[in-house]
């Protein structure tokens, strides 16, 4: 059966939006990481409660950051062995 409304099928295509990428991605976390850091900072032990949420999310932050890194060295490790296997293999 064919679609009934072929135009509303292609705008919702369009709006999907295209998927994200690493580098994109490192940036985002390192953007909330400095944000988190920043909350740090500027808590001096005034507010115990928040002092305690900034260090959870810095410390979140830097794992997720550091997890991220390692795929992104391990996909260019990958794509150098690939390039110097050649063509055809």
């Amino acid at each position: 059966m064919a679609n009934p409304d072929p135009l509303r099928a292609r705008q919702a295509k369009k709006r999907r939006g295209k998927p994200g990428d690493l580098p994109a991605l490192l940036r985002v976390v390192w953007a909330a990481l400095l944000e988190a850091d920043a909350v740090l900072q500027s808590t001096h032990g005034d507010n115990p409660e928040l002092c305690l949420k900034a260090v959870h999310a810095v410390s979140q932050c830097a794992g997720q950051y550091a997890k991220l890194l390692e795929i992104g060295e391990l996909e260019a490790r990958i794509a150098a062995l690939e390039a110097a296997q050649g063509p055809g293999r």
